[in-house]
């Protein structure tokens, strides 16, 4: 992955005419920390459905909290590089 940004002297800086890219890829980070952040909250929903209707071993029900424990670690991740 290209770098659009430097750390020099603690301060983050990009050049003038890589602005537009490195915006761009700022865009996308945040729209994937909020997608993530979405859909734990959706799935979380859904898995508590399931377990009101007795659903616990269900294929549906073990893919969803598979992917919850994927988002989670996402979360995480984003939040060990300040990117929440």
């Amino acid at each position: 992955m290209e770098r659009y940004t430097r750390t020099v002297d603690g301060k983050v800086t990009v050049a003038p005419e890589e602005m537009a890219a490195a915006l761009e890829r700022l865009s996308a980070f945040e729209d994937m920390a909020c997608g993530v952040e979405r859909e734990r909250e959706e799935i979380s929903a859904r898995l508590e459905e399931l377990r009101n209707r007795g659903r616990e071993k269900t294929v549906q029900f073990r893919e969803l909290l598979a992917q919850k424990l994927v988002n989670n670690n996402m979360k995480l991740l984003l939040e060990r590089y300040r990117i929440h």
